[in-house]
């Protein structure tokens, strides 16, 4: 997906490099979309990617992280110390992405959060497979983000995109997966506040950007 460079310096956005500092809360705006061409669904990379995947899936049932993938949790906010907000400027982009034939927009969502070390940081709830039916199938990712704030903040991503199966599902599969082909999607990046970055995957595309939230210091007036 790398001509998505071309898309980003379409639009012309001031962002600013600083480390994570002393914040004590950021403001999170975070896309993922695909790709629907799906030119990179069927290389042999993914084949031995899927295998991989599909040798260790009835094991990863049980796995902590599964459970937290397969929570159908949509709204930000429902994680304790999160707040939904409005966003910290990439509607710009949204619209963009939107507009394309060649991508699809799956999330779409900003909160507040407080800066925490990995070990306490909040695992924010990704779920589109709401909108896809026994009827009408279409891909979907769940999973969770997770920021969490080192000398730099980090991002961690733990989730799993999936596309309706077009062809008859392999005998391990069951439940989801016999009616979708998945494709794990883990990544971890060090990331500045106030500057926006991109995580690229064959499939998957995430935009994410954090703002330190500034507080206001109250002086008390000497009398």
């Amino acid at each position: 997906m790398k001509t998505l460079v071309s898309l980003l310096i379409s639009i012309n956005l001031l962002v600013c490099s600083t480390s994570a500092g002393a914040a004590t809360e950021y403001d999170i705006e975070l896309i993922i979309f695909a790709d629907n061409s799906g030119r990179y669904a069927n290389s042999e990379l993914w084949q031995r990617e899927l295998e991989t995947h599909a040798s260790i899936s009835a094991e990863a049932q049980s796995e902590p992280t599964r459970k937290a993938t397969t929570t159908r949790t949509t709204a930000t906010e429902t994680a304790p110390g999160i707040t939904k907000i409005k966003g910290i400027g990439l509607e710009p982009y949204a619209r963009k992405l939107k507009a394309s034939k060649r991508y699809k927009v799956l999330v779409h969502k900003a909160w507040r959060q407080p800066g925490l070390p990995k070990k306490e940081a909040i695992a924010i709830p990704i779920d589109t497979r709401a909108k896809s039916t026994a009827a009408q199938q279409a891909s979907s990712i769940h999973g969770t983000i997770k920021v969490a704030l080192a000398r730099y903040l980090h991002v961690y991503a733990d989730m799993i995109y999936q596309q309706p199966r077009k062809q008859p599902a392999p005998v391990w599969a069951e439940g989801d997966a016999s009616q979708y082909v998945q494709y794990p999607i883990q990544s971890h990046r060090r990331m500045r506040s106030k500057e926006l970055h991109y995580i690229d995957h064959p499939l998957v595309g995430i935009l994410v950007k954090a703002m330190p939230v500034k507080t206001e210091q109250k002086t008390e007036k000497k009398t």
